[in-house]
């Protein structure tokens, strides 16, 4: 396969990969099957790397790749002395006794390509969400030639819609050295050249995978998803690769809001905050992460009221699933570090808060929000109009926004000094009555 040469791929350093790269934690593992799937966009890790010397060597390396646009020659030469330095270099014995093979030439060109790639696609994947209104449909693109898996063929040429949750599980790359792509098109081309826009709603299948240790025999059941597409095909993606890296890459956010606190210029950080929160990207980004969470809660409720275990397996509410509602506002993030809570700058919504909100229980009492209005939560939490409020008896911030006798809140609970993420863990309607009495008997403050 040849190399990703990002240079020959952007006129200008990829911003949209640099960052989701740099974005990433630590993790360490024995093998690459301990940090499956969407883990991957969070945390960067390489198998066997147990010493994290190790690990920054290699990741300062793949963050100058990307920077800089080097090929996987110049990424080889520049890494392999280092690792040969760490001793991380050759053949190595496992617990069990077992030759296990460390750094080579041939694993430095695997960690280099699957990097250069998944990076590459989280940031077209955010790119191509910014475009979402004028280009939403997306066809799927394989590399017709000699060295392009059969399964990865099925999918070649197949549209559809850019929310469509299929895109969760075949966003490429969809396995090791994977080159598929995705491009946008808009209406007028999808007419003219007479495609046919599918909906995958229900093509794909999760069940469970096993994999056998080669470190230590164990079996591990890990969650995987097979594609069924008509008529009768079936594509799998390698297993660990059945996710979007792009959507998954929530860590981006929370990465910069780190930076956030760092800018000495309030005005600047203020400003810079503002501009985040009212990026067409980002919004877009959320709306289709809520549409996409909300209609698998949705199946998750059928299920239940049907009795079915399988649907509830299949669906259940994932509390990992997350993504970032907003960055802190300034003056709330003080207010916050004035009750001697020190924020994470980021509200973030879990998939398993957004099915509570949406519970049968909020539906049947008429305090449940519509899809829009969920899609909508990134919006009115930063709107002029909207009330922040704190809740000392529970140690929660509320958002409100007015609409007439009803109210939107949305509420975040901090359990004390230091906090990991500001999870948003409820979201639903109220009397604006109700909001106007507690401030006006002191159980709310009004910060703004």
């Amino acid at each position: 396969m040849p190399s990703v040469n990002l240079t020959s791929a952007f006129d200008k350093p990829p911003a949209d990969a640099v960052a989701y790269f740099k974005s990433k934690g630590y993790a360490v593992s024995d093998e690459w099957h301990d940090m499956l799937t969407s883990a991957h966009s969070k945390a960067f890790t390489v198998a066997r790397a147990q010493n994290m010397d190790v690990l920054s060597a290699i990741r300062g390396e793949l963050d100058a790749a990307l920077t800089q646009g080097l090929t996987a020659k110049q990424f080889n030469e520049r890494l392999t002395p280092k690792l040969q330095k760490l001793g991380w270099w050759g053949k190595a014995k496992n617990a069990m006794g077992d030759d296990i093979q460390l750094g080579s030439p041939y694993r430095l060109n695997t960690i280099y390509r699957t990097n250069m790639q998944t990076a590459y696609m989280a940031g077209r994947y955010r790119r191509m969400l910014s475009r979402a209104k004028t280009h939403p449909y997306w066809q799927y693109v394989a590399i017709d030639d000699g060295q392009t898996r059969p399964e990865h063929k099925l999918l070649n040429g197949r549209v559809f819609r850019f929310d469509d949750p299929i895109w969760q599980t075949i966003y490429p790359p969809n396995g090791w050295g994977c080159r598929c792509r995705v491009r946008a098109l808009t209406e007028a081309q999808v007419k003219a050249r007479g495609i046919t826009v599918e909906d995958g709603s229900n093509y794909v299948q999760p069940f469970d995978a096993e994999i056998i240790s080669r470190e230590t025999g164990d079996i591990k059941t890990v969650p995987h998803a097979r594609v069924k597409l008509p008529p009768d095909d079936v594509m799998t993606p390698d297993l660990g690769w059945a996710y979007s890296p792009g959507q998954s890459a929530f860590g981006t956010d929370t990465a910069i809001a780190q930076k956030l606190g760092k800018v000495p210029d309030p005005q600047l950080r203020a400003e810079t905050i503002q501009a985040l929160n009212n990026s067409p990207a980002r919004e877009a980004a959320f709306e289709l992460w809520t549409k996409e969470s909300l209609a698998r809660v949705e199946r998750y409720q059928l299920a239940k009221q049907a009795n079915n275990a399988a649907g509830l397996k299949a669906n259940g509410p994932r509390p990992q699933h997350k993504t970032v509602v907003s960055f802190l506002a300034d003056d709330i993030n003080q207010q916050l570090i004035d009750k001697g809570i020190d924020p994470a700058r980021t509200l973030v919504l879990s998939e398993r808060a957004l099915a509570h909100a949406h519970s049968e229980k909020h539906q049947q009492n008429n305090t449940a929000l519509n899809v829009e209005q969920y899609s909508n939560l990134s919006r009115w939490i930063n709107h002029p109009n909207t009330q922040v409020l704190w809740e000392p008896a529970r140690n929660q911030v509320l958002f409100v926004l007015k609409q007439g006798e009803v109210s939107i809140k949305a509420v975040v609970k901090y359990a004390g000094a230091g906090t990991e993420l500001d999870t948003l863990i409820n979201v639903f309607k109220v009397n604006s009555s109700a909001i106007e009495s507690g401030i006006n008997g002191g159980l709310y403050e009004l910060w703004r």
